[in-house]
């Protein structure tokens, strides 16, 4: 959990430093000078929080099961219902910006190798109610 300080800026203070915040990031070129600049920015536990939220709201937009995100992102059931609940309320750039970074190779790529790995504890959701994928989960057959 990140930590904030107990002594809170005011309302006017706030928004000038999340002006000069957006205007540095959006002054940064490239996506390695990004890169160099959050990694000296951001601490362990900060780019760690922030990848597995990303990742998260991916999954959750690629409508991944409760269970499946919980074990591929080691976070609670109460982390992923806390996010479902705040996507519905994310505005549509939000939304547009998630599914823009869902389009791209690489993470398609991503996501098929995390599909296949959780295709076992998706089969094993699946036995609790149909009777075809309990039988398929039971002889090990975890293909398609």
């Amino acid at each position: 959990m990140t930590r904030i300080s107990k002594f809170h800026l005011n309302q006017n203070q706030l928004q000038e430093i999340k002006e000069h915040f957006a205007f540095l990031i959006s002054s940064l070129s490239n996506s390695n000078e990004i890169k160099n600049f959050l990694d000296e920015f951001l601490t362990k536990e900060e780019k760690i929080m922030l990848t597995k939220r990303l990742v998260l709201f991916m999954m959750l937009k690629r409508n991944f099961h409760s269970e499946a995100i919980k074990s591929a992102l080691h976070v609670s059931y109460e982390t992923v219902r806390t996010y479902q609940n705040q996507l519905q309320y994310k505005n549509s750039s939000f939304h547009q910006t998630i599914e823009r970074l869902l389009k791209r190779e690489n993470v398609i790529n991503f996501f098929k190798k995390v599909e296949k790995i959780l295709k076992p504890i998706d089969l094993a959701i699946s036995a609790k109610r149909d009777m075809r994928a309990r039988a398929k989960f039971a002889s090990g057959d975890w293909t398609s």
